[in-house]
């Protein structure tokens, strides 16, 4: 008896890099057991995608991309699926980008210095037993879970993060608001919560803080 053919695993590529979609898509062609689906080139236009054709087996995300940045995108995807199978890719290797990354519930990270192979070893991993993270990775995880200040960034809540990026742009508390769709008072709300997570005393210091640790990256 011939055993069923089983369907490929569908995969989503979220990148900016015209050339690195392409590449992996390329890759991933090699092999008969993934399917692209969905190319997108920031984190929004990737989700309205989803909402067209429906959440892939795999999404493939960039960190850094413009319009919506991988840190967001990653905090929809969990609001609004279940459990989405989510690989981080990035040329961001510090502890904080990956402590924030996993702590959003990531499945795999990947630095793009990656070989070939070893995203296909990711992938497959992930589609078996649902997460993977190479011995460099689970390092600076380890390190960062040992740093109280690494700690503190990966509990910041995505609108927090939102609150950040906008105050990094020279808005006011007012203009923020507006933009947030909150009221004032909850605006202070957030910046107050960081001050004292962070033990900040200004929106100088808060601004400088968020730049230093890369918590908004400026377009």
């Amino acid at each position: 008896m011939i055993a069923p053919v089983s369907e490929p695993a569908t995969v989503a590529i979220a990148d900016d890099h015209a050339l690195m979609r392409t590449a992996l898509a390329n890759l991933l062609t090699t092999r008969n057991e993934y399917k692209v689906s969905i190319q997108a080139e920031n984190g929004k236009q990737l989700l309205d995608q989803i909402d067209s054709h429906g959440l892939p087996d795999i999404i493939l995300l960039d960190i850094s991309m413009p319009v919506m940045d991988g840190f967001e995108t990653m905090a929809l995807l969990k609001k609004k699926y279940r459990n989405p199978n989510v690989v981080a890719i990035s040329t961001y290797s510090d502890h904080i980008a990956i402590l924030r990354m996993s702590s959003l519930g990531i499945n795999g990270y990947l630095f793009k210095t990656f070989e070939p192979e070893e995203i296909l070893i990711t992938l497959d991993f992930v589609k078996k037993n649902g997460r993977y993270f190479s011995a460099a990775v689970h390092d600076k995880l380890f390190q960062a879970s040992k740093n109280d200040l690494y700690r503190k960034i990966g509990t910041i809540k995505p609108k927090e993060l939102s609150f950040l990026k906008y105050l990094c742009t020279g808005m006011t508390y007012n203009e923020i608001a507006a933009k947030m769709f909150l009221s004032h008072h909850t605006v202070e709300e957030y910046r107050d919560a960081l001050f004292q997570k962070f033990e900040l005393n200004n929106k100088a210091e808060l601004i400088l803080f968020a730049l230093k640790y890369k918590l908004v990256e400026m377009e």
